[in-house]
């Protein structure tokens, strides 16, 4: 067992268990935190026996409330969440994780932490949990590589209702969208994503390793046109320099309902 700062990492067999370890602010994604996912997952892939990784949240309320909105700096939308971003970094090492990676939803989901999950290969969630991206709420900008993700996980129909209106939704309804592949009582979901990781560190090897990385080229080679970067950049940068964006962080800080204004 590795106990580090925000997570804990512990190892049974084939089977590495991250736990996102900062219950008292619902395991919020602190970049400190996504560089302990992010590093424990290159050291894993480096050399180590695991053939199957569960991230999980403590606490037992929420997987994760999301990125920690206090480590947001001005230009976050417009990097786009580029090279050298804590989320892009702990992303891109889930993606090339050689194996199969498990997102134990064992509670509230909410923000980048639905991503951290939609990253993820499989995605077992509690029957109790919600789930939710509120970035039309907050009066932000969802990145572009981010919403790829979804629309290719879930299609256009379903990221519409997710991010444009901006609710929490249930378990069942996530299934149903394709969000999530399993929902399981809050009582059994432990059991029952050890049994799925086990079952799955039994396949062979390298047609693990082949299979997630063919699903990956194919997901990522969907481009857009010069053109169309060009548009979707401006319209960050509008949304980044409006009063809206402030409010909506103010309103976050301050917990009440933004007034927006459109400007």
């Amino acid at each position: 067992m590795a106990n580090l700062k925000e997570t804990i990492v512990t190892e049974k067999d084939t089977i590495v268990t991250i736990t996102l370890n900062n219950p008292d602010r619902r395991n919020v994604l602190s970049p400190e935190m996504l560089n302990e996912i992010r590093d424990t997952l290159l050291n894993l892939s480096a050399g180590s026996s695991a053939r199957c990784v569960i991230i999980k949240g403590a606490g037992g309320k929420a997987f994760s409330s999301g990125y920690d909105i206090k480590a947001l700096k001005n230009d976050d939308m417009m990097r786009e969440f580029g090279s050298g971003h804590p989320l892009e970094e702990c992303f891109s090492a889930i993606e090339n994780f050689p194996y199969p990676v498990i997102a134990m939803m064992n509670g509230h989901t909410f923000g980048a932490a639905v991503e951290l999950a939609a990253t993820c290969d499989l995605r077992v969630c509690s029957d109790k949990a919600k789930i939710g991206i509120p970035p039309a709420k907050l009066g932000v900008v969802y990145s572009y590589s981010g919403t790829k993700k979804f629309l290719n996980l879930i299609g256009p129909a379903y990221t519409k209702e997710l991010f444009l209106i901006g609710n929490t939704i249930d378990a069942q309804r996530a299934e149903k969208m394709g969000l999530v592949n399993y929902v399981v009582s809050e009582n059994n979901i432990e059991d029952f994503t050890n049994k799925l990781a086990s079952e799955i560190s039994r396949n062979a090897p390298l047609s693990l390793s082949t299979m997630k990385k063919l699903i990956h080229i194919w997901q990522r080679n969907q481009d857009i046109t010069a053109e169309d970067e060009a548009l979707i950049k401006a319209m960050f940068r509008k949304v980044q320099d409006s009063s809206d964006y402030k409010e909506g962080q103010k309103a976050f800080e301050e917990k009440r309902k933004p007034v927006f204004k459109g400007k």
